[in-house]
């Protein structure tokens, strides 16, 4: 297993692709981090009620922390978002708080899928395309990118989600693209169910697997139940693409004031979890976004 390990480890790569945007730090941002990061790690818990009151959308992520919600103010509070903001503080701490390498990192994260979910749509595009996205959440990465590139393939959606609020945000992200609602070569399911109960009650075949977020919350032994059952509902040359967290200068920020904990592994941990579940090493794409806090594959069966 060090042998593949290494292997792996060597496919690893940090994108920096100009034309995805990614969000880095300059020499200023990177000289503040040195002294601002060991400050947030020295947060305790207690301090969760003071930074809430910082920023209402803080307090939103800090509420609805590991959901949908959460990402989903994250994904919209990038750069410029807090010119709608009058008080000079407020207006200070929601720049600080949505500037801090993690929020970057998960919009990043979300650039690098949908970049991903871009080429494997339009690779088969034409082919009838049976595609299962697992705690989607939002859906928002598969959402964009099919507005986006308007495929002409029948497409049957299946949205998986164990959480019925998750299920309904997207619904209605769909029925209000009508694009997506009117065109008679899409089919949309959304399911509420566990992903364990999910994978070991169903033998339907599936073209493309999509589950991004999912491994921050299963240790190793249930991880590789999981993509092991990926692997054996995946059809014969169908695309899986997954992530996960990586150890970070910010993790005790994230961990302890924010309260958000994690299960961190580094890319080539989880693409040794992916190829033990019988994805051919070979065939797999490893990267990372460029601070190194989430790691996306794409591998095929």
């Amino acid at each position: 297993m060090k042998e593949i390990r290494n292997i792996l480890k060597n496919k690893v790569v940090v994108v920096h692709n100009p034309s995805l945007n990614m969000e880095t730090n300059n020499l200023i941002k990177k000289t503040f981090n040195l002294f601002f990061i060991p400050i947030l790690n020295t947060l305790p818990v207690s301090s969760r009620k003071s930074i809430v009151k910082t920023d209402k959308d803080v307090g939103e992520i800090v509420k609805n922390a590991t959901n949908h919600k959460a990402l989903e103010i994250l994904y919209s509070n990038g750069k410029g978002s807090a010119r709608g903001i009058k008080n000079l503080y407020k207006k200070i701490a929601h720049i600080v708080w949505f500037n801090t390498n993690n929020s970057k990192a998960v919009r990043n994260r979300l650039k690098i899928v949908k970049e991903e979910l871009e080429k494997t749509l339009k690779e088969k595009d034409g082919q009838d395309i049976n595609f299962l996205s697992i705690a989607a959440g939002s859906a928002r990465a598969i959402i964009e990118v099919v507005i986006k590139i308007k495929p002409i393939s029948k497409i049957s959606f299946t949205f998986l989600d164990k959480n019925p609020d998750a299920t309904e945000y997207s619904r209605q992200m769909i029925k209000e693209n009508e694009y997506l609602m009117n065109n008679p070569n899409f089919k949309f399911n959304w399911l509420n169910d566990t992903v364990n109960n999910f994978l070991e009650n169903h033998n339907e075949k599936f073209t493309i697997i999509e589950m991004v977020g999912l491994m921050d919350y299963f240790n190793d032994e249930k991880a590789l139940n999981i993509f092991t059952n990926i692997f054996n509902i995946l059809e014969i040359d169908g695309i899986f693409l997954t992530a996960n967290i990586n150890n970070n200068p910010e993790k005790k920020f994230i961990t302890k004031a924010i309260g958000w904990p994690m299960v961190y592994r580094k890319a080539e941990d989880l693409a040794l979890l992916v190829h033990m579940a019988g994805f051919n090493h070979e065939k797999m794409d490893i990267y990372y976004e460029p601070h190194k806090i989430h790691s996306i594959i794409k591998a095929q069966c």
